[in-house]
């Protein structure tokens, strides 16, 4: 197994796991709190991401990148400073923002419930100012092991935070936990970023700060541009759907998002290696990165794509089986879990393909942006691609809208969106390198998965039929189209 795919397992094993507490954690909030609180607290999240993009500026991964190829502890020191002072000037406002004109904002939705979460959501947005800026100190300086451990940690920490603050105080006990559980995020990333670096060191000089902040701003600006419109594609069919549906339909449409958007966890694990990594490569050795970047795509795009079309597949017997396993553990910590998850969500398991199959398209687009995009500099063809990702969304959910329910509308429009950014990026990537990372044979795979996604929504069939349906696509995919992840495992050693 290659160093790279090594670090990829790895990280992919350390997001699976607090993935898995992720999804316990939402499922039992899911299960405390009424459906109407569940799409307040959708809401106001996506009206605080909507505001809180301005203060991520693109600076995460700049500074990963400027880190992984710093020579040392002042030059890393640097790239910190310079980084956290752009960070300050956009997020101080933003925090302001959210604090004093929450109630003009809860007044928009005739909602006066959103007034002091959003408050709490600006507090939070300053602290989160030094999150990522921390966490790409580590990823940087290539701390893979600390940043796994680190991941894994925090997701329990969030379980014992969030759980009993929730069961106290209902929907207010979760925005406080999610203050302390952001402090406390801020905190040990702040401490495990700097406990190694030299401490003997000066501050930039007034010539170093504006060098470095100059060329930070050239990569970032570029990442800011298309964080903004990754917010917009995610966040604002939230917002919008919540001025137009009641909050019972807006909760479906963000459960099915939420725990859809738990497959991001594979895409974010690999961006976690690939970006430091495949930015010194691209340096070092051209020849070596393209043979890297195409071999390493290849297990990525089917291992992601099966793991999806799973979830979807079995997303009813999922969620009744998380009915069940949350009921027992509520009778051994002696609290008493309704079993209704199902009973109260079952109905947006029709949103389940559609809204799986644009996270695993934006997977991929994820992937490619931190391999090929960030690390070659091809910022204008990743601006374009981010772009007509979000116009394409737009349009199909006013052209959908016209036959569907807003929120099916919605979702299909969100895959679509999806789809088509990463045809686009496919196309400049067979420009750039003469590379064809989406074969006639990677295509007809998706529409034959796509067909076999379709059969558990049309057609009424009991376990054990699925079952074996199931086996039947394992089956073709493996010996029909002779994808066999085991052997292109095998071909990255």
């Amino acid at each position: 197994m290659s160093g790279l795919l090594r670090l990829q397992v790895i990280s992919f094993i350390s997001r699976i796991i607090a993935m898995l507490i992720g999804i316990f954690q939402s499922l039992i909030i899911v299960n405390l709190l009424s459906q109407e609180e569940y799409g307040l607290i959708g809401l106001v999240t996506s009206i605080a991401g909507i505001v809180g993009i301005t203060q991520h500026l693109g600076l995460a991964s700049s500074s990963t990148k400027e880190i992984s190829q710093a020579k040392d502890s002042q030059e890393i020191f640097n790239v910190i400073i310079s980084s956290l002072s752009i960070r300050l000037l956009i997020s101080i406002p933003v925090s302001l923002i959210l604090i004093f004109f929450s109630p003009q904002i809860s007044s928009y939705y005739n909602n006066s419930q959103l007034i002091v979460p959003l408050q709490i959501f600006g507090v939070i947005t300053l602290i989160q100012a030094f999150q990522s800026i921390f966490n790409s100190v580590i990823s940087g300086t290539q701390r893979f092991k600390l940043l796994f451990s680190y991941q894994i940690a925090i997701a329990f920490i969030s379980l014992i935070v969030f759980l009993p603050l929730i069961y106290l105080y209902d929907l207010i006990g979760y925005f406080y936990a999610l203050l302390i559980f952001n402090t406390i995020q801020t905190l040990a990333l702040g401490f495990f970023s700097l406990h190694k670096l030299d401490f003997k060191l000066k501050l930039p000089n007034k010539k170093e700060f504006f060098a470095l902040s100059s060329k930070l701003l050239k990569i970032s600006l570029a990442i800011y541009f298309v964080k903004i419109l990754f917010t917009a594609w995610q966040e604002v069919p939230i917002a919008y759907l919540g001025k137009v549906i009641s909050l019972e339909s807006l909760a479906l449409f963000t459960f099915a998002f939420n725990l859809s958007s738990k497959l991001m966890a594979i895409s974010d694990s690999i961006t976690d290696v690939n970006l430091p990594v495949f930015s010194k490569q691209s340096i070092d050795s051209l020849k070596d990165y393209t043979y890297s970047f195409m071999k390493n795509f290849e297990l990525l795009f089917y291992f992601i794509f099966v793991v999806g079309i799973t979830v979807s597949y079995w997303a009813k017997e999922i969620l009744i089986g998380a009915d069940y396993f949350v009921y027992v553990v509520g009778l051994i910590i002696g609290i008493n879990f309704d079993k209704n998850i199902y009973e109260r969500y079952g109905s947006s398991v029709v949103l389940f393909l559609p809204l799986i199959l644009s996270i695993v398209f934006y997977s991929y687009l994820n992937i490619i942006k931190s391999s090929f995009f960030v690390p070659l500099e091809k910022l204008k063809n990743m601006m374009i691609t981010y772009t007509l990702m979000l116009v394409i969304s737009a349009i199909s959910f006013f052209i959908f809208n016209s036959f569907f329910v807003e929120i099916l509308s919605m979702s299909l429009a969100l895959f679509i969106g999806a789809f088509f950014g990463f045809l686009i990026s496919v196309i400049f990537i067979n420009f750039e390198l003469k590379l064809n990372i989406y074969s006639f044979k990677k295509l007809f795979f998706s529409i034959f998965t796509v067909f076999f996604g379709l059969i558990s929504y049309f057609i009424q069939l009991d376990f054990y039929s699925k079952l074996v349906i199931y086996i039947s696509y394992i089956f073709i995919i493996v010996y029909t189209f002779k994808i066999n992840l085991f052997s292109l495992i095998k071909k990255r050693k």
